[in-house]
């Protein structure tokens, strides 16, 4: 049963996927014809309607029609785009899309009446009027085609008669010369006529006047137009009268003249006869276009002219020299000589500070302008004459080497004279330049005075220390350094007169004064090293690099100068500098604490240490530094000679 009963179960459990797919196959070929259906009843249902309302438009005695598309059976949600057209009175068929639709778009949504336009009908037309097509797409992808008209048209419909008014006259127009001036006269305003007047382009204009709705000229028109035409005369432009022109009349003829101002756009000259006949006339004439005051286009000016014989023409005097000298009791006016052509004579008085000389023509005589005269005003100053003053002495000057202290020792400035340098002496060349104050002269006559200077540029000499020198030694236990200082400078350039000796290790300094320099540039002599001391005896009672311990030790120390034992050179500095080899005297010559037995009265004892117990090693005339290395190689050796022993011992056992 149990067997069965499985077999049962896997059988079902194989055929339960089969029937679901079989199901599920079902249900979707069911539900997309269902989708079908659903999408093809909806679209099949969209409809318009085509309407048409025609209105007897009594103004203007035509029907307006008024076309309208009704949309029913469309989707809430649905929009839509129509177009559409006017045909004729025949059918065409109803459009199955827009093509050929010439008006629209028009855009809707869902359920709704459209008003498409309106158009006129005569008011005669009787029965039906042209058919309207449309054709509406709608975003579902359905499309519908719709027509209509107008029926029942009875030809009634017409306008009330119009009132009768006069056929209006040709509007007057303004031409003047020019064309800036010319316009068309609007006529006076009339019952039912309007009037429209176009710009004047090239001369040329339109009016035209129209009957408004409602009336109709007596004619029985609506519509009346004039070409009109101006004329472009050139405008005739105003100038004024030209003032009359000089003339020349002078003795003689030769010279007699009309002077014609120059021409212009607006006016010519020209001169009638000839003034060496005694009669002229100066004739201004009007441009083209132009007139003067009045509108004449001419102006006349008449001349006489005498004939006067002509005096002798004379040069245009020189003006006369005049003698202007400090104060005015010896000014002067020197005339020219006279001439039978011209006399002289002076009005005034020079004293006064200032006078005219007058020369005027004999008879017979003139000058070229025609006048008799000339005056000449002469002014004169009234200056002090200056205090003379002797010509200064030429500065002193300084021409050393080089041009560094070349220099013009100009005097101090005074009330009568003052000094300017021009130039540089460190050029080479230089100018002092002595100025005799206001008032005064030098007695050359001469109110500035200059003295040259010329400048040898030979270079200095630069000096040097060559030939000095400097040397340590040790006397009586007592470090010394002996020196020899040699300056040259035959050019006195050195800014230094006092010798030293300069010790530095790089990280400490010492300067040591060694004096000034004699007359001729030398010094020698010895100075103690620094750090060494000695008593009124000169016995030595300090050493560099040593110092003694309150129980009468002495022992080596960095102290008191301790660094200047390593020094290999110094440098003797005046200005300039010179680098000199210098070393502390050898340790061999002493130059160190005595070394005697520790005790012995008024003997210093050194040490290796600086601890100060007294149980330093004695030393024999050698710095502390190498009695200490000595006693360490003893140690050393005895330990060494132990390690021996010891060796042999191990073999023998």
């Amino acid at each position: 049963m149990k067997s069965s009963g499985a077999r049962t179960a896997l059988s079902n459990s194989r055929q339960r996927p089969l029937r679901r797919i079989l199901a599920a196959v079902a249900a979707f070929a069911l539900g997309a014809g269902l989708a079908v259906v659903g999408a093809a009843a909806p679209a099949s249902a969209h409809t318009g309607d085509l309407l048409a309302k025609a209105v007897c438009n009594t103004t203007t005695g035509e029907y307006d029609v008024t076309y309208t598309l009704k949309l029913t059976n469309v989707g809430s949600g649905l929009t839509g785009t129509t177009k559409w057209r006017v045909g004729t009175t025949s059918f065409q068929g109803t459009p199955n899309s827009a093509s050929g639709m010439d008006r629209g778009p028009i855009s809707s949504k869902g359920n709704t009446t459209l008003t498409l336009g309106t158009e006129s009908l005569p008011g005669t037309t009787k029965g039906g009027g042209p058919w309207v097509y449309a054709y509406t797409s709608w975003s579902d992808g359905f499309g519908k085609g719709s027509d209509g008209r107008i029926e029942g048209l009875k030809g009634d419909c017409s306008a009330p008669k119009p009132k009768e008014i006069p056929v209006p006259v040709q509007p007057s127009i303004v031409d003047v010369c020019g064309t800036s001036g010319d316009y068309v006269v609007e006529p006076r305003a009339a019952e039912g006529v309007s009037w429209s007047i176009s710009p004047i382009v090239d001369g040329k204009a339109k009016a035209t006047a129209t009957a408004k709705p409602g009336y109709v000229f007596t004619d029985g028109t609506a519509l009346k137009s004039w070409d009109l035409e101006f004329t472009n005369v050139p405008c005739i432009v105003e100038i004024p009268v030209p003032p009359k022109p000089a003339a020349s009349d002078v003795c003689g003829v030769d010279g007699d003249a009309i002077e014609l101002p120059d021409d212009t756009d607006t006016v010519s000259w020209t001169i009638e006869g000839d003034p060496k006949t005694g009669a002229a006339t100066a004739v201004a004439t009007a441009a083209k276009n132009h007139a003067f005051p009045g509108g004449a286009t001419e102006q006349r000016y008449e001349y006489t002219f005498t004939n006067e014989p002509c005096p002798v023409i004379v040069p245009e005097p020189v003006a006369p020299e005049i003698v202007d000298l400090c104060s005015v009791d010896r000014d002067d006016v020197v005339l020219p000589e006279e001439t039978e052509q011209l006399v002289w004579r002076v009005e005034g008085e020079p004293s006064s500070g200032s006078a005219t000389a007058v020369v005027e023509t004999k008879d017979g005589y003139t000058f070229e302008d025609g006048t008799t005269e000339r005056r000449f005003e002469l002014s004169f100053t009234d200056e002090p004459c200056p205090i003379e003053l002797p010509v200064p002495a030429k500065p002193a000057a300084i021409d050393l080497c080089g041009v560094d202290g070349d220099e013009v020792v100009l005097p101090a400035d005074t009330d009568t004279v003052s000094w300017t340098l021009e130039g540089d002496a460190g050029t080479g060349t230089a100018t002092a330049v002595a100025t005799a104050a206001e008032g005064h002269v030098f007695e050359s006559g001469e109110t500035v005075e200059r003295f040259v200077f010329e400048f040898d540029q030979t270079e200095c000499v630069t000096p040097t220390l060559d030939g000095s020198s400097a040397a340590a030694l040790c006397v009586a236990n007592v470090p010394w350094i002996d020196f020899d200082v040699v300056l040259t400078d035959p050019d006195e350039q050195s800014t230094g007169h006092t010798a030293y000796l300069v010790l530095s290790d790089g990280t400490n300094t010492e300067k040591v004064e060694l004096g000034p320099l004699r007359e001729d540039g030398t010094i020698d002599g010895r100075v103690l090293w620094p750090g060494a001391e000695i008593d009124e005896a000169g016995a030595p009672t300090a050493w560099p690099g040593w110092k003694q311990l309150p129980n009468g030790r002495w022992v080596v120390t960095e102290e008191n100068f301790g660094w200047t034992h390593s020094l290999t050179s110094a440098f003797i500095e005046v200005n300039p500098e010179l680098s000199i080899d210098l070393e502390y005297p050898p340790a061999v010559v002493g130059c160190g604490p005595a070394s005697k037995p520790a005790g012995t009265p008024g003997t210093p004892v050194p040490v290796a240490s600086g601890d100060g117990d007294g149980q330093g090693l004695a030393s024999t005339g050698f710095a502390g530094g190498p009695a200490i290395a000595v006693a360490g190689g003893l140690v050393l050796a005895g330990a060494l000679a132990l390690a021996v022993q010891l060796i042999l011992r191990r073999k023998r056992a």
